[in-house]
């Protein structure tokens, strides 16, 4: 069993449960990548997204008990 922190932000805080306002702590039997967790929490666009304060990450990277996951929604403009 692992827990993660894990906070969304902007429109991506409707992805948690009902009264969780974009932060929560989530358990799953066992470590998971990100384009897992993405998948799990039903995202389906493009977001970035840091692991204990590390931006330069892979979505195959693999989370671990007790990491801190920061997800954003990706900004785009001209």
């Amino acid at each position: 069993m692992i827990k993660l922190n894990v906070q969304l932000f902007g429109i991506l805080a409707d992805h948690l449960p009902e009264g969780e306002k974009g932060k929560t702590i989530l358990e799953f039997e066992d470590t998971l990548t990100f384009k897992e967790l993405t998948k799990k929490l039903g995202i389906r666009r493009r977001v970035n997204f840091a692991v204990n304060g590390e931006h330069d990450l892979d979505d195959t990277h693999v989370l671990n008990d007790g990491d801190e996951v920061l997800v954003f929604s990706t900004v785009s403009g001209g």
